[in-house]
């Protein structure tokens, strides 16, 4: 389903801002005060959501999600607050990508809108790029049509938290689709793989002709050989599966 329609969803956003001046690119972490996520920032966990539907007219959002635990207790806790927080209307699924711990979930959540960051960037024009949430603070990433968009919705989150570490900059077409795309296909690399795939990448193993050997990259990530391969054949297919499947299941 995620990867069926990625393009298709992608460019309907980028054409809904003017292609020919392109974006402006805001990043900035918030300290939700009103939400789930800071009542849990006394907990180690990340959450990343891949992607997102707004319903407006019954006042919810769809949240699709990875959740990332590192020990059994810490798991039982964040989902009581997830469960029990005003702002969530229901928790529709959980399923383990994985055994054992370090714990990864795909989750999705029926949230209200009342509070929503999406859904004030949304109505400010804005295209969600990533919302990742590392132990209770909320890192966002929107493009938005100019600086005047973002000065409103930083007045508007405000109120409900604290705003910090606000970057902006231009970004154009190409850039935005590649930043959509990393953002939906990378929470469901462990980080491992990620690491691999990425210093694979920029040494040149998956270049034409092979610029690095396994070895290399091996030496480089200061790893074993089997093990770069591992976290290679297991990253590539993970992405191949959603690609060609559109599928996050056997993980």
């Amino acid at each position: 389903m995620l990867i069926n329609h990625l393009a298709f969803i992608i460019m309907m956003q980028v054409n809904y801002l003017n292609l020919n001046h392109g974006f402006t690119y805001v990043e900035f972490n918030y300290i939700h005060k009103v939400d789930w996520t800071y009542k849990a920032s006394n907990y180690e966990f990340s959450y990343n959501v891949f992607e997102s539907h707004i319903n407006e007219y019954e006042n919810y959002a769809l949240e699709f999600a990875i959740l990332k635990i590192n020990d059994k207790a810490t798991l039982k806790n964040i989902l009581n607050i997830i469960k029990n927080d005003a702002n969530v209307k229901e928790i529709i699924e959980t399923t383990p990508l994985n055994t054992g711990y370090p714990k990864r979930l795909s989750i999705v959540l029926k949230v209200k809108l009342d509070n929503s960051t999406r859904l004030k960037a949304h109505r400010l024009g804005g295209i969600e790029v990533k919302d990742i949430i590392i132990n209770g603070v909320e890192n966002w990433g929107f493009a938005l049509p100019s600086l005047s968009e973002i000065d409103k919705l930083k007045q508007y989150l405000a109120m409900g938290g604290e705003v910090k570490e606000v970057r902006i900059r231009r970004i154009n077409a190409g850039e935005l689709i590649h930043m959509i795309s990393y953002s939906k296909l990378t929470p469901f690399l462990s980080k491992g793989e990620l690491k691999v795939l990425k210093v694979a990448y920029e040494l040149g193993f998956f270049s034409e002709p092979r610029r690095a050997t396994l070895s290399k990259v091996a030496d480089a990530l200061g790893l074993s050989t089997t093990t770069v391969n591992y976290e290679v054949r297991k990253g590539i297919y993970k992405l191949l599966t959603l690609i060609l499947r559109g599928s996050y299941q056997d993980y």
